[in-house]
């Protein structure tokens, strides 16, 4: 999990980029170079802290709140400036200058970028819907940047408002409380300096089924957690999305395969078919030369068959 200060931080020279819109993400590779990414387009601002030491002086200013600082020991931290901004920093010897890269949340009007790009084609959108409605649990899959985290937040808007949800993060980004009027927000917690306390996606599995989730929105599953998460799916629960780093949408059920590895109790065949019958549809995420965030594929399954839907 990553802590959280203030957005009321002096970021000098990084305040234009902060409050302009259309930026999304600030990169600062050095004290003198700095890009940002404005509307899926990475660009070089004309920005500079000066000297290095500014930019450190900022870094450190950041973490004051969160009793966090870099050393050689622990060279990195991330962070977040509240309202789902998130940061991380970096320190030599991992990079060969001190970095900041601030990610804001995403405002970019998803629906309306699809509808655009695709002329007018709302199937896509009206297939997504569909299966939210239907409790189909759904991936969503795509390299970084693809839309991912906004595309969940729009499928959030079909969600029966008497419906209970629990969204797990490592760090809270979705805010779906600003959509549904029943939302628990879970968060991982980063073990203390002496390694105690830790509380990772794995656990918050575990604790969601507690709560008595009508449905479990995980923000983003990389390893281990895979297994909890096709447990809870395992034991009825429908309606779950979550989002996965894929190639394809084709690749999920290999990458959700190979996460599940090391807990992995039947042969990987049987696994992948029991993969097939717990996920109800697929759907990958590019981005275009243009830096539009769209679908490619949409995949649904029936009674452990895929089949792609879309286009």
């Amino acid at each position: 999990m990553a802590a959280e200060t203030h957005l009321g931080y002096w970021l000098g020279p990084l305040e234009p980029a902060f409050r302009d819109e259309q930026v999304s993400e600030i990169m600062v590779l050095d004290f003198d170079r700095v890009f940002v990414e404005r509307q899926g387009r990475i660009a070089r601002e004309q920005a500079s802290f000066g000297d290095r030491r500014a930019l450190q002086e900022l870094i450190e200013r950041l973490l004051l709140p969160l009793g966090r600082e870099l050393t050689q020991a622990s060279p990195y931290a991330d962070g977040r400036l509240g309202d789902g901004v998130r940061f991380t920093a970096t320190m030599p010897p991992l990079t060969p200058a001190p970095t900041l890269t601030i990610r804001k949340v995403s405002r970019i009007d998803l629906e309306r970028q699809w509808l655009e790009a695709l002329a007018g084609d709302d199937r896509p959108l009206r297939i997504l819907r569909s299966w939210v409605r239907g409790r189909r649990n759904i991936v969503i899959s795509g390299a970084a940047g693809t839309g991912k985290t906004s595309l969940v937040r729009l499928l959030a808007e079909a969600i029966d408002p008497a419906e209970r949800v629990l969204t797990l993060e490592e760090t809270r980004e979705l805010e779906l409380g600003r959509i549904h009027p029943h939302v628990v927000a879970l968060e991982t917690r980063s073990p203390n300096r002496a390694g105690l306390y830790a509380i990772d996606l794995d656990d918050l599995l575990r604790l969601a089924l507690h709560m008595r989730p009508d449905r479990i929105i995980v923000g983003e599953i990389r390893g281990r957690e895979a297994v909890a998460w096709l447990a809870a799916l395992d034991t009825g629960h429908r309606g779950s999305i979550t989002t996965l780093h894929a190639t394809s949408a084709r690749d999920v059920t290999e990458r959700l395969l190979l996460a599940a590895a090391p807990a992995r109790s039947l042969p990987p065949r049987l696994m992948r078919s029991r993969l097939r019958q717990l996920i109800g549809g697929i759907v990958h995420l590019e981005r275009n030369p243009a830096g539009a965030r769209l679908p490619t594929a949409l995949l649904q399954y029936e009674d452990g068959l895929g089949q792609q839907v879309w286009p």
